[in-house]
């Protein structure tokens, strides 16, 4: 009974305090769709809804992708690799998600984010 008891306890813990990563790793088709996107973006806001932080908006630079060993591709925001799910971006007055715009499946997100 005792090592059930704490198996259930652990994996309440965990359930609660893990934030996975949703849409980092990306085809061809999904990186470019991103890029296209948010090709005119001046800002980007960053925001981990379940991490429980606060928006951090990103002063747009540059926005380029990165091709990985594995075939996979990498959505980069001023040299910084980003989860198309945790990433926003400005459009008819309000923030939307990236990953949601673009018909990738979400866990836990909101489409929009509202902004004090």
């Amino acid at each position: 009974m005792n090592k059930n008891f704490y198996t259930i306890i652990l994996l309440l813990f965990f359930s609660f305090n893990v934030s996975a990563e949703q849409w980092e790793w990306l085809l061809e088709r999904e990186v470019q769709a991103a890029v296209k996107l948010t090709s005119n973006a001046k800002n980007l806001m960053k925001y981990c809804k379940s991490c429980q932080g606060k928006p951090i908006e990103l002063e747009v630079k540059q926005i380029n992708t990165l091709k990985m060993r594995d075939g996979s591709y990498r959505f980069v925001v001023n040299s910084v690799p980003q989860d198309l799910a945790y990433l926003y971006y400005f459009t008819e007055g309000r923030w939307k998600n990236i990953a949601i715009t673009l018909g990738l499946k979400t866990h836990g997100l909101d489409e929009f984010i509202k902004i004090n």
